[in-house]
């Protein structure tokens, strides 16, 4: 029983040495370096906002993804501000069209924040750097949210 507890805590004293050598890998600053050299090489005008998020232009829009150290398996991208929401009347609009975006889309969410509405992708990635493949399509899903958005208002 002694060698097995032994055993037992040796196992997740590395475990836990390796999950934190993982995650100080992945600082917030190393990130924001990996998402705006990425962005770059895209060709995107990109920069580091107030919440420490990498913000960038695609098709005229200001998109951000978010930087999350604290669990760098998780991936969003966001497009802020698509619909100010101008009534209470309005606000029941936008619950069922966000709804309908919920409903049909993968990855894609609409949901409000302070009286607007924000579509995103997120994504468990597994490993930071993997959001790479599948930009443009995390990118495509926002538009064909917005779309679907908009036609449902």
């Amino acid at each position: 029983m002694r060698k097995q507890f032994f055993l037992f805590s040796t196992v997740l004293l590395m475990a836990s040495l390796f999950s934190t050598t993982l995650q100080a890998q992945w600082s917030e600053a190393k990130l924001q370096s990996m998402y705006s050299n990425f962005l770059d090489g895209k060709g995107y005008e990109n920069s580091i906002d107030g919440d420490g998020d990498v913000q960038f232009i695609y098709n005229d829009r200001t998109f951000f993804i978010e930087v999350n150290e604290g669990d760098t398996e998780f991936f969003r991208v966001v497009l802020a501000n698509i619909w100010p929401i101008e009534s209470v009347s309005e606000g029941l609009q936008v619950v069922q069209a966000c709804d309908e975006v919920n409903r049909t889309m993968k990855c894609t969410k609409a949901y409000t924040t302070n009286d607007n509405v924000w579509v995103a992708v997120e994504l468990f990635v597994g490993e930071p750097d993997v959001f790479k493949a599948v930009f443009d399509r995390c990118l495509n899903a926002i538009e064909l949210g917005v779309t679907t958005f908009v036609d449902e208002m």
